[in-house]
């Protein structure tokens, strides 16, 4: 929780993104499925990935769409805090719903989803080591690679507490 899996697939989504056909960045799902539902969701992406406007998902198998629509094109998806195996499946699925080259990026707290799924490659983002907390911390608080006179030891106190998270 926390550790900056969001943060670091939106800075991956800005870096690469202009290398695909087809992008979308699907912010934060298992909230979203909550408040939108899932044929918003799939529409969302469609509509993102194709750059298209307004596409329209009949009787919720917007599954079946994503996949016949999306199968050539070389896209980039992101799927922001997924926490159930069904919303990977119904948004995307297996890697024949994409095109050749392209990538889908997960986040998600529960590494056995990824698994369950078939996804063999993750990267587990871990918290930095004390000093360079400590550094960024000093950074955003200070505007200086290093805590101000008089402020080492509560600001030290601030990154221990934080387990290298010192954003958090």
């Amino acid at each position: 929780r926390g550790s900056g899996k969001t943060t670091l697939a939106r800075i991956i989504y800005r870096s690469v993104s202009h290398l695909f056909e087809g992008c979308y960045f699907l912010d934060n799902v298992k909230e979203a499925l909550k408040k939108e539902g899932l044929a918003s969701l799939q529409e969302k992406l469609l509509t993102g990935a194709l750059m298209k406007r307004n596409i329209d998902i009949p009787n919720a198998d917007g599954a079946t769409l994503i996949k016949r629509r999306i199968s050539n094109l070389k896209a980039l998806i992101i799927l922001d805090d997924v926490n159930h195996l069904s919303q990977l499946q119904k948004l995307a699925g297996g890697s024949d719903w994409f095109g050749p080259g392209s990538r889908v990026i997960v986040t998600t707290r529960d590494e056995h989803l990824l698994i369950s799924h078939g996804i063999e490659r993750r990267y587990n983002v871990e918290g930095l080591k004390i000093e360079e907390a400590l550094q960024l911390f000093s950074q955003m608080a200070f505007g200086e690679d290093h805590p101000e006179k008089g402020y080492f030891d509560v600001c030290s106190q601030v990154v221990d507490y934080c387990k290298g998270l010192p954003l958090a």
